[in-house]
């Protein structure tokens, strides 16, 4: 059995009403408390960006992206173990959008 530690859920959105509470189920419905949740509009005009903190397991935090990103709303979601950074995130959904843009 897999050792919970903390994770962060990063996810890059549209501003959408009610957004947050379907994200708030998918942890509710696996038994995931969220420790903590910031919100504000990114660097992407039109796109706020998520960030959950939660005590969890690997398998269950990337699960938990998974659902995260068949929503219609969200752009693109990652996860992360708390001690590490990720500075290609900024990258990846840069290059989604402006992949997407293009189309």
């Amino acid at each position: 059995m897999e050792n919970s530690s903390m994770y962060i859920i990063s996810v890059y959105s549209e501003n959408q009403v009610g957004l947050l509470s379907s994200i708030s189920n998918i942890f509710t419905r696996r038994g995931i408390n969220i420790e903590s949740l910031t919100v504000f509009p990114s660097e992407f005009p039109g796109i706020h960006h998520f960030t959950f903190r939660a005590i969890t397991t690997e398998r269950a935090a990337q699960q938990v992206v998974g659902f995260i990103e068949k929503k219609v709303e969200v752009v693109r979601a990652f996860c992360f173990p708390d001690n590490l950074t990720s500075a290609a995130e900024h990258g990846l959904i840069e290059e989604y959008l402006n992949k997407n843009r293009n189309q």
